[in-house]
């Protein structure tokens, strides 16, 4: 993906949790696009640090204002990408770190900013999209006016750290809660399907008609740059591309990209949940149906680079 220079002076930016997958990806990006990029971390060294990209550590759990704080001052953005891995049993111990992880992070950088003389331009802060109902059939997608919130324990989660977000009356800063689905590109789940569709198992998972909302990865740097620059962008933002698709329409086009022949067998449900069990995830990462879109970024004119599963799976499989 093309970096662009920066169009402020102002051209710090600070990543929190930046560690991961999609940090990793952003701060790649923005560095090559001239930003001085910080990340804050809670351990030491990341791959690719350099005089552009200098992590700092922080401990978001201890709840104090410490010399990371600093950082914040001036910067063009802050872009807050905390939580544990969702990706587990949903235990209680696990529980209480997704939860806390989130929403610690979340109001931490809320205190720091709200103190700050010079604060960020912008605060761009992690969610999910699947904070919306489960939706099924020919129902119309979740958009960003939706108020059809779902239940359950990701649900209350995601509900808990927008309310944190939303916590602090900062009118000097532009604040934007990022509603992200399911990103596909080389980290998080994708790797794992692709996986699965080598191996013969690629066939539709569940009912297979159940909606999945995604992201290719380039689309998701795009839209945090677009978000960064584009300062009539506030409130929520649905991370998803214009075109959701049934799960047995994306295991097609996995299958037709990575399984031999072509071939993939099926996951019927009881086999999801076992499946779930022995690789100690959620079955809930595919069975829920997810129909979200946004309506805020067709408005805004932000342009996909990938709008459709078929050419974003293409060029993932390149």
């Amino acid at each position: 993906m093309k970096a662009d220079a920066p169009n402020s002076s102002v051209s710090k930016l600070v990543l929190a949790g930046g560690s991961g997958f999609l940090g990793q990806v952003l701060a790649k990006f923005f560095v090559g696009a001239g930003y001085d990029v910080v990340m804050l971390s809670r351990g030491v060294g990341v791959p690719g640090e350099s005089s552009k990209l200098r992590v700092v550590q922080w401990n978001p759990d201890a709840m104090r204002l410490e010399s990371w704080a600093k950082q914040l001052e001036g910067a063009k953005g802050v872009i807050n990408l905390c939580g544990r891995s969702v990706d587990c049993r949903y235990n209680k111990e696990n529980r209480r770190q997704i939860l806390d992880s989130r929403v610690n992070s979340t109001r931490l950088l809320g205190e720091a900013i709200a103190a700050m003389s010079n604060p960020p331009e912008v605060w761009l802060n992690a969610s999910t999209a699947t904070i919306y109902s489960d939706r099924r059939g020919d129902l119309n997608p979740h958009d960003e006016n939706s108020n059809d919130l779902g239940h359950g324990f990701s649900v209350e989660v995601a509900k808990a750290w927008e309310n944190a977000f939303w916590e602090f009356d900062l009118s000097h800063v532009r604040q934007v809660a990022m509603r992200i689905s399911i990103v596909l590109g080389e980290g998080g789940a994708f790797p794992v399907m692709r996986r699965f569709a080598r191996l013969l198992l690629g066939g539709r998972q569940g009912p297979g008609s159940q909606w999945m909302s995604w992201l290719h990865v380039e689309d998701f740097v795009g839209i945090v740059e677009f978000l960064l620059s584009n300062d009539k962008v506030r409130g929520v933002v649905n991370f998803a591309a214009p075109f959701p698709v049934r799960n047995t329409a994306f295991m097609h086009e996995m299958r037709k990209r990575f399984a031999p022949l072509g071939i993939g067998f099926p996951a019927p449900t009881p086999a999801v949940h076992s499946g779930a069990f022995f690789l100690r995830t959620s079955p809930e990462l595919v069975l829920k149906s997810r129909k979200v879109v946004s309506s805020t970024l067709e408005k805004h004119g932000y342009k996909f680079r990938f709008p459709k599963i078929a050419e974003a799976i293409e060029d993932l499989s390149a």
